[in-house]
């Protein structure tokens, strides 16, 4: 008898004890993993001898972000330059080969850019590629 009453006193202490702690809760704060978020367009164009031809929309850019151009031209034997032109207004071109063109190119502006085709030979071409960004 004397245990069963010592132990029932134990289990009023307990319970006592636990009405009193303090509830409450800890706030963490995550790091913010910054999203990084890139786009893409098709393009398809007819670019005309002796010409350059810019895309329609701008897009904005930060220091070091990239461009990534592939795309196919015919014919094959066309002289092409593909490239950016920048926030200064200045055409930075780089030449296509064979029918082919498929860089990334890293940006030192911020500002917002132009994709651009120069089609430096004197017969019109076909283009078609994707530009992500």
């Amino acid at each position: 008898m004397m245990k069963r009453l010592f132990c029932m006193l134990l289990v009023c202490v307990a319970m006592i004890g636990c009405l009193g702690m303090e509830a409450s809760a800890i706030q963490t704060v995550e790091e913010a993993t910054p999203a990084l978020e890139r786009a893409s367009g098709r393009f398809s164009m007819d670019v005309y001898k002796n010409e350059v031809v810019t895309a329609d929309t701008e897009f904005p850019l930060e220091i070091g972000e990239t461009v990534t151009i592939n795309a196919v031209y015919s014919p094959r034997s066309a002289s092409v330059d593909f490239g950016l032109i920048a926030p200064d207004g200045l055409f930075y071109p780089f030449r296509a080969e064979n029918g082919r063109f498929d860089k990334t190119i890293e940006v030192d502006q911020r500002g917002y850019y132009t994709l651009a085709i120069r089609n430096n030979s004197n017969f019109d071409i076909y283009v078609s590629g994707i530009v992500t960004y």
